[in-house]
């Protein structure tokens, strides 16, 4: 179960931030993927009499009722942590693993959401811009229309004095649940310190970073999603099963007859659309490394120089978004 933070709780508006959507697909691949909006926020009812950790925990666990799962793996980011830690601590027998993402605690974060209580305009694009990443603007403005709509200023509220009344390390130190915390290396959000008090709190927890400088970086990671991945799947007993499962997807991998794989063949449908690279590694859920790499095969094995060439080269041999009947378009 996917759990996002309360202030970008919003199931309809998540599904449009591309690297959330990535996430969720990536994982659906292999998992059934369930994201609750909590009371108060998102799609769920807006009035709302109380609000508690010991609520958060009785609606997850109606929604797993009604769904049939008695087991569960939560992926929890940002402050959604101390929920994730809650239940896992509460109900050790329902949670199998525990997956913290970016979720130590973080004054930068407290300072930008107070001002929401002055301007939730203003606070919306800065959210967008600070987890997004500033070069990245489709995502930050995605993030920025979350965070407008995740909830009311009243329940904002509500969500402040429980954390304010949590001790999130001391909550921590009762999972018993094996838990993998993923953080960024340079990030300012959610300094590499407070993720690893955080972790030393958890008794059989392990910390992995990955490149980069803004929380949504996590996503961008292939590899450390990747590696989320084989730990979820470790702790469902399931990883051989994955693990067949991902050495298949690469055996089926179609080559086109210029030696392009199936992966550089989606990047150049993409850069003859007129992508950039950042839109190309949004919607593949790459990295910007990974996406010039694959430009750099693209123009050795195509013979091609630049952008142009390269996009001349799709239309000329059916590689273009149009055109996805193509067998090494699937």
């Amino acid at each position: 179960m996917m759990l996002f933070p309360y202030h970008v709780n919003h199931l309809a508006l998540n599904w449009q931030v591309p690297l959330h959507r990535g996430a969720i697909e990536f994982f659906a691949r292999y998992f059934k993927v369930v994201n609750l909006d909590f009371r108060g926020a998102g799609l769920s009812d807006r009035h709302i009499s109380r609000l508690s950790l010991a609520t958060c925990a009785d609606d997850l666990d109606s929604v797993l009722s009604a769904l049939g799962l008695d087991r569960v793996a939560l992926v929890a980011i940002g402050p959604a942590a101390v929920i994730a830690c809650h239940v896992a601590a509460t109900s050790p027998g329902l949670v199998c693993s525990l997956i913290l993402i970016e979720g130590g605690e973080s004054e930068a974060n407290r300072r930008v959401l107070s001002l929401r209580h002055v301007n939730p305009h203003i606070e919306a694009h800065m959210r967008g811009a600070l987890v997004g990443g500033i070069e990245d603007r489709r995502s930050a403005a995605a993030l920025a229309a979350v965070a407008r709509e995740a909830l009311e200023p009243t329940v904002l509220q509500d969500w402040e004095d429980v954390l304010d009344a949590t001790d999130l390390l001391n909550v921590a130190g009762r999972v018993t649940a094996p838990a993998l915390y993923v953080n960024v290396a340079d990030d300012e959000v959610i300094p590499l310190a407070a993720a690893q008090a955080l972790v030393d709190c958890l008794p059989h927890a392990t910390l992995i970073t990955v490149p980069g400088q803004s929380p949504m970086d996590v996503w961008r990671d292939r590899a450390g999603v990747q590696q989320v991945a084989r730990f979820l799947a470790q702790h469902f007993g399931i990883e051989p099963a994955v693990v067949r499962a991902q050495r298949k997807e690469r055996k089926g991998r179609v080559v086109h007859s210029s030696g392009l794989t199936e992966r550089e063949a989606e990047v150049l449908r993409l850069l003859a659309a007129g992508k950039t690279n950042q839109q190309i590694a949004d919607e593949l859920f790459i990295s910007l490394n990974t996406v010039s790499h694959h430009m750099r095969n693209i123009y050795g094995k195509t013979g091609t120089i630049n952008r142009t060439e390269a996009a001349a080269f799709a239309h000329e041999q059916g590689l273009t978004l149009k055109n996805r009947s193509d067998p090494t378009a699937d």
